[in-house]
């Protein structure tokens, strides 16, 4: 039963804060409590676009709930504003469907000690440092994948395949298969091709020169030379509610699919 929730806008949408009071008052309206922080919640409400609640997925410290409510410039994972009252009412009566997305964890080591470690919902990027491209070796747990020299790798989820990894081609994947998309980005080479990995595998990426990692455009952390990246399949997922998971549908209205 939803009990204690966290409602979490981008404050830089105008007028965001009259939405965020009037869902305060429909909230506890219902008996429902509305937390400061997101600290032992049963559900986020994301008021914004794709980036605000991606930054709640990496804010829950638990399993829990989350529902995005798109008043941003992009909602692939959020859902319309038309009828946000109605709708809400509805998942507080456990009337909703629940969308499982696999999350990756991502660690950085430097001379056997780990610097950090983070989950990501989409990708975790793996870039050049200044203008120089970069060597970048990939394995997996029981061999050598590839051999990258160029702009860096994107390391992606289903769920991230319609994020940054679309933008370099990467291939479009189902939101609820469990397997891991590496793609090379601008490789030196004619010879590349994306690669798909069970969700089972464990990627381990050594750094030939000093670069790069970004989690889901939100955490950005320096990579030196001889860093390893290690990623794998998180045991935690990311309980997204949506309207529909009519997920082609919403290729087609968001980018222009089949069109």
């Amino acid at each position: 039963m939803i009990k204690k929730i966290f409602i979490l806008a981008n404050k830089k949408i105008p007028g965001i804060d009259r939405k965020v009071l009037s869902l305060d008052k429909l909230l506890k309206s219902c008996g429902k409590e509305v937390k400061t922080s997101a600290e032992d919640v049963d559900l986020i409400i994301a008021l914004g676009g794709d980036g605000t609640l991606i930054k709640g997925v990496h804010m829950l410290e638990k399993r829990a709930l989350i529902y995005g409510i798109k008043y941003g410039k992009l909602g692939f994972l959020t859902n319309s504003p038309q009828d946000a009252d109605k709708k809400i009412r509805k998942i507080l009566k456990g009337e909703y469907s629940v969308t499982r997305r696999m999350l990756l964890d991502v660690s950085v080591k430097r001379n056997g000690r780990t610097l950090s470690k983070n989950i990501c919902l989409n990708e975790a990027v793996i870039h050049r440092k200044g203008i120089r491209i970069i060597n970048i070796n990939v394995s997996g747990s029981r061999e050598p994948i590839f051999r990258i020299r160029g702009d860096g790798l994107i390391i992606s989820t289903p769920t991230g395949s319609t994020a940054h990894s679309l933008s370099a081609l990467g291939p479009v994947a189902d939101p609820e298969l469990k397997c891991m998309i590496l793609l090379p980005v601008c490789p030196h080479t004619l010879s590349w091709r994306p690669v798909i990995l069970r969700d089972s595998e464990r990627i381990s990426v050594v750094m030939a020169q000093d670069g790069m990692l970004v989690l889901d455009g939100q955490k950005e952390l320096p990579l030196a030379q001889g860093d390893t990246v290690s990623i794998k399949k998180s045991p935690r997922t990311a309980d997204t509610i949506m309207d529909d998971k009519l997920f082609f549908r919403n290729l087609e209205s968001k980018f222009s699919w089949n069109r």
